[in-house]
């Protein structure tokens, strides 16, 4: 098992990118900052270690300081239109450390802050934590500070349509479940119905998983405009994806 205090000290993680596309033009709307490290082999037994450890709240620091510091690198990033998607815990959102973490780290990047989108996870492991009290303080915080909020991997975990509701998400990122073979299923048709209806007036509903061109011309026929997946792009270094759009433009 990896060490994360090594792990930690040395920041030996590093990210890669997947786009958010339209559906429409295969335009992009942002990018999802996936981490990365050479010392473990995949991000699932990284988020393991941390857990066991009792260090996903410094993970996360690390993860989103690295994050916004590749992505606001260049004048051109930092101009651009395109929203980050970065990856939090439930729990680290909660900790009472949050707010000072991300104020400090968004001090040279304040005017980019609308175009920080905070996805919150879905682990099931971390249910208790979307009743904390500050949870929905820190929440409303973030909020204040112009940032986003998404929440990740909705119909998977802990997030319940009581939830969206109550907190209103500015993204609704659905579960790759609903992608995945989209187009042979009536009830996975049904239930993203239901979603893109909903998240017309209230929220953008990201799709997650596409993999195959009839599951996403299914889904754009069922109202969805935003997807993430193999299909459109799979995660790539900056340096990659943006001479790819170059390129394509």
């Amino acid at each position: 098992m990896a060490t994360m205090e090594k792990i930690i000290a040395q920041q030996d993680v590093y990210h890669v990118f997947q786009p958010v596309m339209r559906l429409a033009d295969r335009s992009v709307l942002g990018y999802e900052a996936l981490i990365r490290s050479d010392a473990v082999s995949t991000p699932d037994l990284l988020f393991k270690a941390a857990a066991e450890q009792n260090r996903l709240f410094e993970l996360d620091v690390l993860s989103i300081t690295s994050a916004i510091a590749a992505y606001f690198a260049s004048p051109k990033r930092r101009e651009s239109g395109e929203y980050l998607f970065l990856n939090v815990f439930p729990s680290s959102l909660a900790n009472e450390a949050f707010p000072r973490f991300v104020e400090k780290t968004l001090r040279e990047h304040k005017a980019c802050a609308r175009r920080i989108v905070f996805e919150i996870n879905e682990s099931k492991s971390q249910a208790d934590s979307w009743d904390d009290a500050s949870f929905a303080r820190n929440l409303r915080w973030l909020r204040e500070l112009d940032c986003l909020v998404a929440f990740d991997d909705v119909g998977e975990g802990a997030i319940t349509l009581r939830k969206i509701v109550e907190i209103s998400p500015d993204f609704i990122k659905l579960d790759r479940f609903f992608g995945q073979n989209l187009f042979a299923s009536e009830k996975k048709q049904k239930m993203l119905k239901f979603f893109a209806d909903y998240c017309k007036d209230e929220a953008m509903l990201i799709l997650e998983g596409i993999e195959e061109l009839d599951d996403l011309l299914k889904a754009q026929h069922l109202g969805v405009t935003l997807g993430q997946g193999f299909l459109l792009s799979r995660p790539r270094h900056l340096a990659e994806l943006f001479e790819e759009n170059e390129v394509a433009t």
